[in-house]
């Protein structure tokens, strides 16, 4: 039996590997970021995420991750380069990361991927 969607833990961080299934969708290379996205099912309720992870590898603390809930009409049209604008249209999403010294926090609006 799948849980409520606003009572899984997948609604608020941290965030747990473990609780999704992952798919990759691809690599974002604008602005030299080459971030990975992937697609993530959240195996207690089902909701779908999608999951953006930059790192620049000279700078340590640099790493950040922003996750949003994916609509399926948004999955069928969605791909790396477009998940930055996605996310910033949406009402939260949970971000973290070393650069924000954070296992995750709940927020919405601009998002910090770039040097």
């Amino acid at each position: 039996m799948k849980l409520n969607v606003n009572q899984c833990r997948c609604n608020k961080p941290p965030v747990n590997c473990c609780d999704y299934d992952i798919s990759f969708l691809g690599i974002d290379p604008t602005n030299g970021r080459f971030a990975d996205v992937t697609i993530e099912r959240c195996t207690h309720c089902g909701n779908l995420w999608i999951n953006y992870l930059v790192e620049f590898e000279a700078f340590s603390g640099s790493g950040r991750w922003y996750r949003g809930i994916l609509s399926e009409e948004a999955q069928k049209i969605i791909t790396p380069e477009t998940v930055v604008d996605y996310l910033e249209k949406l009402e939260w999403y949970i971000f973290g990361g070393t650069y924000f010294d954070s296992t995750g926090m709940v927020s919405k609006g601009k998002v910090i991927v770039d040097l």
